[in-house]
């Protein structure tokens, strides 16, 4: 056991001593690759641990591991997120106002009243697109959850911005905030299959009621086609008016 525990100390100073050199190398790239993998971390999480998804079907017929979720959230967090992030933080970094509490209190607002909703539109905006919906779909799976998740973000972030805005070095911000982001990743992955059943049931009420207005329509349409019938047999002789026209005549 005490052989282990060196061997184990040993090899974590090793990794982060490379990832801190891969940090200063390439800092983007980096950030982009501790993202993607952080994201498929928090959806394993999600489908597994919370939804209670299994790797094969089952007699209870339990939803089943999806990989292209996990994909698209990768996609997300590797892709799109991390670069974006990398240059807000840089940027939020410049801010320098006349006294500490000054500068400390201007970040936070600008982080948490322009950042934040826009993230927090970007994710449900990004991965409505990687899904292959269409621009109406994802408007509404935005509208569904937007507000709620900015709170939560808020409420989240906005502590974590203190210690990281104060305490953390620059080059280490966006781990951190990954880091505490593990379980925010979580919430997103399982509000994000949330939105999309929502999204799928009112889809399905719309089609329901399209078809609805469909039918009364038809009806509608045949019910003027057999008065228009009737008038023309009516008017015709085919009608008791018709009876007496033709008597009339004779």
């Amino acid at each position: 056991m005490s052989t282990i525990i060196p061997v184990r100390i040993g090899l974590m100073s090793r990794l982060w001593t490379r990832y801190l050199t891969a940090l200063e190398v390439h800092p983007i790239r980096t950030k982009m690759i501790t993202s993607g993998s952080l994201y498929i971390c928090g959806d394993f999480v999600a489908q597994f641990g919370i939804e209670g998804r299994t790797l094969r079907r089952t007699e209870d017929d339990r939803e089943q591991y999806d990989p292209m979720r996990t994909l698209r959230l990768t996609t997300y967090g590797g892709l799109i997120f991390a670069p974006l992030a990398h240059y807000w933080l840089s940027t939020l970094q410049r801010l320098k106002l006349r006294s500490n509490i000054a500068t400390l209190g201007a970040r936070l607002v600008i982080d948490s009243f322009m950042w934040s909703p826009f993230v927090c539109a970007l994710f449900p905006s990004s991965l409505g697109l990687l899904e292959g919906k269409s621009v109406p779909e994802v408007k509404r799976k935005v509208q569904y959850g937007w507000f709620a998740t900015w709170q939560k973000a808020v409420a989240v972030f906005g502590p974590t911005q203190i210690i990281n805005l104060t305490l953390v070095p620059p080059q280490h911000r966006l781990l951190l905030l990954q880091s505490v982001g593990l379980g925010w990743n979580i919430f997103l992955s399982y509000q994000n299959n949330r939105n999309n059943k929502l999204l799928a049931a009112a889809n399905d009420e719309l089609l329901h009621a399209h078809t609805v207005q469909e039918e009364a329509a038809a009806i509608h349409k045949i019910e003027k086609l057999e008065k228009k019938r009737r008038d023309l047999r009516e008017g015709e002789g085919g009608g008791a008016q018709g009876v007496a026209t033709r008597m009339s005549w004779s």
